[in-house]
Parts: structure tokens; sequence; C-alpha cells
């Protein structure tokens, strides 16, 4: 933990007597939490970078940040940026954490970050899950080291019709796991085409291999993690000789991902965007056998920004086919015999068994819920994600109530069926509400905000709980 913790020192403090473009900006912000039941609503700790845990009926946090923006340029330039986060929270249990610590080097419209820092916010910050299944601002964000595109490129010869996006970056997932010191591998590729001014198309695959570590388990013991290794975990090959006999049947490492769709239109009032998010594992949804499960979503943005509404996001998300069609069995040619057909179970995995998680929370959809905090489990195996299988309906709005007074309300309802190997009988329902109202006046010295959120239904706590907060940027 000192030597993380100190690498991150390394990548905020890199930049700092560098003569950079940009002024230093400082913030702080502070926000006391109440809830009826022992833990805080739904919405009061899901998508917030992992800062707000759930497990308190009163929590005071303080946010610290210091950082240097990029400054963007239209010349080839060097710009560079670091910053950093301190959180303090007080509560039944008070903890403490650097919530991010980066620096970075832009040239040419790509992309150098090394630490541990967020992601941009999609779909004016109303969406589940960011857009993304696999991809949420739900937990704290992890060290890596990435390289990346900034904004689309253009393809070359393609008369600025086509351009594209790329990621490439690798991590390490230090917090307390099964399998300790898992390393985390991500990359990523859009295209985007625009026929016209008004219509944009965009679509793109996202890929992650949890890779190497040491497992808790005395006869898996350190797993693989050569140079040699490393290129069969990337390209999502079997493992060699080297590996488990699992991951030489089926893939090196836990491999997942989503492909994603966007469509995009401008109208003259407002812009309407479709997307969509499509989930697989291994080989499994890969091939589209899993096609009934995906994240649709519709966001509508309004350009007058001074109305009661300006943004409206839908969501419909599905997760219950997990590749299983017709039968859990299926015919093995080789053996003669009919065999149990595997299903995909979301973000679980049998040798990575803390699942897609970092610090107890998961990093996909924070719809995959609730999460199991101890590593003893059921006899079937550790599953840090208790129900994989729901649909859900999520309704997201915000505005302006007056020219200081903005509003954002979200309303989700989820219905879970737990996961094929351990369903829950009888299926469980939650619907959880938020609603916020924020003073944001550049004439008053700081910014004020109030929330409410409730939870009502039998697969967490029905809940009720309240937020205020005041915070200063200079």
């Amino acid at each position: 933990m000192v030597k993380n913790f100190s690498i991150s020192l390394f990548f905020l403090f890199c930049f700092i007597g560098i003569d950079a473009q940009n002024p230093i900006e400082i913030s702080i912000s502070n926000s006391t939490f109440a809830a009826t039941d022992s833990l805080l609503p739904f919405w009061f700790t899901a998508n917030r970078q992992g800062k707000v845990q759930a497990s308190a009926s009163v929590l005071n946090t303080t946010d610290f940040y210091l950082g240097q923006a990029l400054a963007y340029s239209s010349d080839s330039t060097l710009s560079w940026f670091w910053g950093g986060n301190l959180l303090a929270a007080f509560g039944q249990t008070s903890y403490y954490q650097v919530n991010r610590a980066f620096a970075g080097v832009s040239y040419k419209g790509w992309e150098l970050k090394g630490g541990m820092f967020y992601d941009p916010v999609y779909y004016a910050g109303l969406s589940t899950t960011n857009g993304n299944l696999a991809r949420s601002g739900n937990a704290r964000p992890y060290p890596m080291v990435r390289i990346s595109s900034q904004n689309f490129k253009p393809v070359p010869f393609t008369q600025n019709l086509l351009s594209f996006k790329a990621e490439y970056s690798e991590g390490i997932l230090n917090d307390t796991r099964f399998v300790s010191n898992v390393r985390l591998h991500h990359k990523s590729l859009y295209l985007k085409i625009e026929p016209t001014k008004t219509w944009a198309v965009q679509g793109g695959l996202e890929h992650f291999v949890m890779w190497g570590g040491t497992s808790k388990n005395e006869s898996v013991g350190r797993l693989p993690q050569n140079f040699k290794s490393y290129l069969l975990y990337i390209t999502g090959s079997a493992g060699d000789e080297s590996f488990l006999e699992t991951d030489q049947k089926n893939v090196a490492g836990n491999q997942l991902g989503t492909y994603q769709l966007e469509i995009k239109k401008q109208f003259t009032a407002f812009s309407a965007a479709f997307y969509l998010s499509h989930p697989f594992e291994d080989h499994s949804g890969k091939n589209l056998r899993n096609w009934p499960d995906n994240l649709l979503g519709l966001h509508l943005n309004f350009k007058n920004e001074q109305q009661l509404i300006t943004d409206i996001v839908y969501e419909y998300t599905n997760t219950r086919q997990q590749s299983v069609r017709d039968s859990f069995y299926v015919f093995d040619k080789e053996t003669g015999n009919w065999k149990r057909q595997e299903n995909d179970n979301y973000f679980t995995h049998g040798l990575f068994k803390s699942g897609f998680t970092y610090h107890q929370m998961v990093m996909s959809s924070p719809l995959f819920f609730p999460i199991q905090l101890d590593d003893v489990g059921s006899p079937t195996g550790f599953r840090a994600i208790q129900s994989t299988r729901f649909y859900a309906h999520h309704l997201g709005m915000k505005g302006l109530l007056s020219e200081h007074i903005h509003w954002m309300g979200r309303a989700t309802w989820v219905h879970h069926f737990g996961s094929y190997l351990i369903p829950y009988k009888p299926s469980r329902k939650q619907i959880s509400c938020f609603f916020e109202l924020q003073y944001l006046n550049p004439a008053f010295p700081v910014e004020l905000g109030i929330s409410a959120a409730a939870d009502a239904g039998n697969t967490i706590n029905s809940n009720l709980g309240f937020q205020i907060w005041v915070a200063k940027t200079w």
C-alpha cells in the first residue's frame, strides 16, 4: 500500500515545478449524509467514484482537490496536467483515501497519463453506468498508465468522413481481494462516421483482461505474468502449459468487455442520441449468443440551457439470458454425452473470485448489486456480485428552476433474479429515487446543495436519506 501511495504522489508532483499554461485550481467540498437505515440509499453511493461507502446511517465527507488542467491549444506544443484529491469521511466507520493522484502530457491530440484519475462523464451524468455496462464511475479509480487519443482523430484518406478514438492502459487492483495484486489490462477502439452535419454514428469495442496476481488458493498460487503470457492475455488467446487447465481450454485470464454503439441526430431545438452497450465474457457473447442482454439508452439534450428541462435520459437494461438458450444442457460431440451449458454470469469469475470490483464496489454498472463483502461465501464458491441476472428501467432528468437553481432527478426500478447457479426464490424488486437542488451563483461565495434519496423493495432495505453540501473553488 505504501509503495502504491508513493507512486501516486510521484505522478501528482512530478510536473508541479514546470511553468504550465493554466492556473492551479483548488476546491474543497463538505457533505453530510443521513439515512433512516443502517446503510445509505443506493443513489447516495452509486457512481460517486467510490467516495461514499454505504455502511453508515450518518456520514460526513470532506473532499480537497488541487490540480492544474490541460491547456488545449490549436498548435502542436506539449501540454501537461496534474491533480489529486484527498477524502476524509467521518461516521460509524471513518476512512481516509487518496481518490485521485495523476499527471500526464498531451501532444498532437495524444495523451499519456499515469496515476488514479476519473473518466469523462457522458449523457449529462444521468446514465446508470455512463453509457457502458462494463465501465462506470461507481468504484474508486485504480492505479494505471494509459495512452489514448484525446478526441476522435480523422482516419487518413477518408476526407474526414471517418474518425477514430483509441485507448490502451495497464493497471493494478491493489485492494484486498481473493487474487492479490491482479493486473487489469484495457483497450478500446471506436470508429465514427458523420455522413451529414446532423448525423453521427459511432461504434466501438471495450476489452478488459484481469491477469496475473497471487491467489489465496495455495494450489493455484502465483499466476503467469511474464511477457509471453501477457501476449496471450491481451490477444484473448487460450493459455499455454504454464496456465491452469481451465485457462488452456478457454482463454487466459478473465476476459470481458462490451460492444458499443451510438447514433446521434441534431435537430433544431435539441439533439437525440440512441446508445447500446452489449456485454461479452470470454468467448461467449463475442458471437452474440447472448444478444438479448443489453443496455439500451436514449438521451435528449435541449439546446436552450436556461429552461426547466435541459436533459432527459431513459435506459433499459437486461442481463437475464447470459448465453443460455432453450436448455441448460447441450450435446457434446467429443464425448457423445449431454453436458451442462455454461452461462456467462457477468463480472464474476471462478478464479478471480472477487469479480470485477475494486475496494468492494463494482467497476461495471452499479445495478449489479448487492455485493458480498467477504471471502467465505457459499459452498459453491465466493461471488462478489450476488445478482447478475436482472432487468431495469431508469429515467433521469435535469434542468433549471431559475437562473441559479439547478435540479436533477433519477428513478430506477430493478427486478433481480440472482444468478443461474444461486437464483433468488422468489425474485426481488427494488426502486431507487434521487432528487437534488443546487444553488450556483458566481456572485455568491460558495456553492450549496441539498438532495434526497429513497429505496423501496426487497433487494436491499427500504430507506430514506438526505444530503446537504457546500463547496468552494478557487
